[in-house]
Order: C-alpha cells, then structure tokens, then sequence
C-alpha cells in the first residue's frame, strides 16, 4: 500500500459531510478491519481518507421507544453492552461471531453495514429486529430500514456525500426471543457459508403475532424471507409448521457457488439453520410462558 493518500479528520458531522461533497475518490475510515486491507491489494486507491473517529458516533443512546447505535461503535462495545444484551440477545451473538478479539475491538457496526458484504453478520439480526439507518447528508438527514439500505454486492442506497451516523433499533414487545446461527468453514474467523436470524413474538393466546427470518450470503444482497415469515405468522407454533417455514425459507435463497459452499449446501443449510433457529426460539418463550 502506497502512501499516496492524505488523511484527514473532520471535527465535525458539518466539516466530514462538505468534505465528502467536494472530494472525489474519498473513503471513510473507522475501525480500517475491511479497507486496509483491500488498500494494500490495491483492490481500491482512494486519494483521501476521511476519518470519523472526532465526530462522537461512538455511543449507544436510549430513547423512549428505541435505543440508537451510533455507527462507530465497535463491535466490542455492542457485546459489554448490558443495555443491548437484555434487549437484543441476537445482535450481541452476531458480533461475538466477528474476527478475532482484536477485529471486533476496532471493527464498527456501521463498517459492518456500508460494506454491503451479503455475508455480514450483523445484517440479518438487524433486519430481524426491523432496524433503521439514519444517513446525514449535506442538505438532509434521513432515516430509512435497512432492509431498504443494501441494493447489491458492495452497495448501497447512500448518496456519495451521505455518512451512516446511527443504527436505530425499536424496542421489541413482550415474549420476543431471537437467536442467530452461523455456518462457516471453522469454528471461528470464518465468513459466513450461510448466517440466519429469526425473531418471534408471541400474542396473549401464545400465537405468533410477529414473526421475522433474515438470511445472509445465500443472495446478492441480506434479505428477510417473507413467504417463510407469513407461514408461521398468526398461528400457533408446532414442528409442522417450523418445518413447511423452514423449507420455504431455503426455496427462497438464491446462493452462489463459490470455493466456501455450492450451492444447493447453502439452500440446504438455510432450511437447517432456520428450523434451529425456530425451535430455540419456541423453546425460549415456551420456558418464559410457563414461568409466567
């Protein structure tokens, strides 16, 4: 990697938003765990680098309704988070899945996302937990679901001149349990063969009031598997149903092959995992239930 770039740090969202507006060829830095080394392969060369570490995005704030995820919070932090453990076990188990110790002490949540990588991990709980993302421009600030955000391989519906700043998420309703589950070549440092989030919540009948299935890596883009979700909302659960949810979730994949997984593994492992997934989840509120 040459050193043929110049670096700077804005003191502020005003400072970073006009430089990226009248820049060319300009990157963001925030933990550097993906752009470094793509720099050093010369896979890109950007002539300014732009780093966010000054503009205090790095803190997690609790509304009335949500709690927000600034976009330079690392994936450490979500994991020490007690605020976000009790109310988003899956996002936590996502990011303890991310590198090594070291990656997820630099690597950021908004790094995860505006790499667009089909294979991020924090994506499909995200989507599970419906999820926005609040991008400020040089005239506007806005706010749109992520599952609006990711457009392609890479890409995404950011404005050149936009920043990720926050990642808000809605607090969820009583007798809710997520899990997400990923598949990798190792046990650890892997990317994701296939990775699957389900998230259910139960009505005061014990049916399914809201039921929500985000797979990653098995299409161009995270997605959440609607035919699958519709499947079990409404109804009470039961292994029929976890399994007619499950395969409609694997039908609705449209992986590649590549040196990780063929594939038709990838469509078959979505219809596993989501049925795993499913069942902890069943058994978690089946347990808070009975409790109750």
């Amino acid at each position: 990697m040459k050193d043929d770039f110049t670096y700077f740090a804005p003191a502020n969202l005003e400072e970073a938003i006009n430089t990226l507006a009248s820049t060319e060829n300009t990157r963001i830095i925030a933990g550097g765990t993906d752009l470094i080394p793509r720099m050093r392969r010369g896979a890109i060369r950007p002539s300014l680098l732009v780093d966010l570490r000054l503009l205090k995005l790095d803190e997690i704030r609790v509304e009335r309704e949500r709690i927000c995820i600034g976009s330079y919070v690392t994936h450490s932090q979500i994991i020490n988070s007690e605020i976000v453990n009790r109310n988003y076990p899956a996002l936590v188990a996502a990011c303890q899945e991310i590198g090594s110790p070291s990656i997820r002490n630099r690597a950021t949540l908004g790094g995860n996302l505006v790499t667009a990588s089909p294979a991020a991990d924090t994506a499909p709980p995200l989507l599970v937990y419906e999820t926005s993302v609040v991008l400020a421009g040089k005239d506007l600030v806005r706010e749109i679901p992520l599952n609006e955000f990711f457009c392609g391989p890479g890409q995404t519906t950011m404005k050149q001149n936009e920043l990720l700043v926050e990642v808000c998420l809605p607090l969820m309703p009583e007798n809710t349990a997520a899990k997400y589950l990923k598949l990798g070549k190792r046990r650890a440092l892997a990317i994701s063969i296939v990775n699957v989030a389900v998230r259910l919540t139960l009505g005061p009948g014990n049916d399914i009031v809201q039921a929500r299935i985000a797979l990653g890596s098995v299409a161009p883009t995270p997605y959440r598997a609607i035919g699958a979700e519709k499947i079990l909302a409404g109804h009470m659960l039961d292994e029929d149903l976890i399994c007619k949810a499950a395969r409609e979730a694997g039908r609705s994949a449209a992986p590649i092959s590549d040196i990780r997984a063929g594939a038709e593994y990838r469509k078959k492992m979505v219809e596993v995992l989501v049925r795993r997934g499913l069942v902890h989840a069943w058994s978690e509120l089946s347990e808070a239930v009975g409790h109750g």
